[in-house]
């Protein structure tokens, strides 16, 4: 009895991974009522490991690598990767659980119904389309791709992949909180036209503070 309810929940699961991939909006629009948050936390944290043991895996090889580098440094690197992944884990869920507050109250003052669960896991499940990275850059050193086209190819994928993603954020928010198309995009596009702003500001501000300084200091 136990062994065939485990199978039932793995199978959801992929059916749940497989469902928010190639079938998205009849899959956000199904768990809409009952979004399930434990499912996509899984997801979320297994892609951040994932990525994570892969990413250090090519950082290592690639700085032993390198001419005259002292092994004891990739020693070093080694002992202190489980606390960077640590650290990883606790950022990622920092910022989905902050996206996710910010995104659902903007979607509310849109005429938004759904609930904070549900934007929290549209959040998480958006992220999906990024495991395809992991084999997609396994391929590139297996076929050791010179570093240049290698690195051009990996843009390329990542540009993909933000889009898929992009494009899933903008569904799911719009099958969990019932509204249009528009509103998910501009629950979307909100906070990072805020955020750009404010960064030009403060880097025009930076500027400025520096352009008045260095006559200043010349003069003294």
């Amino acid at each position: 009895m136990v062994e065939t309810a485990e199978k039932a929940v793995k199978q959801d699961f992929l059916d749940l991974v497989y469902g928010v991939l190639f079938n998205s909006a009849a899959t956000f629009r199904n768990l809409a009522d009952a979004p399930p948050i434990g499912q996509a936390v899984l997801v979320l944290f297994i892609l951040t490991l994932s990525n994570g043991i892969v990413s250090f895996s090519f950082f290592r090889l690639t700085f032993r690598d390198i001419p005259g580098v002292d092994p004891m440094i990739a020693q070093v690197l080694t002992g202190i990767f489980p606390v960077v992944l640590i650290l990883a884990l606790v950022f990622t869920g920092l910022r989905w659980f902050i996206s996710g507050a910010v995104l659902h109250l903007l979607a509310e003052l849109l005429g938004g119904r759904g609930t904070p669960k549900g934007t929290l896991t549209v959040c998480a499940l958006a992220g999906l389309p990024g495991v395809f990275l992991i084999p997609f850059e396994l391929l590139v050193r297996l076929f050791r791709v010179p570093e240049i086209a290698a690195a051009v190819l990996s843009g390329l994928a990542g540009v993909v992949v933000l889009a898929w993603g992009a494009v899933l954020l903008v569904i799911g928010l719009r099958e969990i909180h019932r509204f249009s198309s528009g509103n998910a995009v501009l629950t979307i596009i909100t906070p990072v036209t805020v955020f750009i702003i404010i960064s030009l500001l403060v880097a025009a501000s930076v500027i400025f503070a520096l352009g008045t300084f260095v006559p200043f200091s010349r003069a003294l």
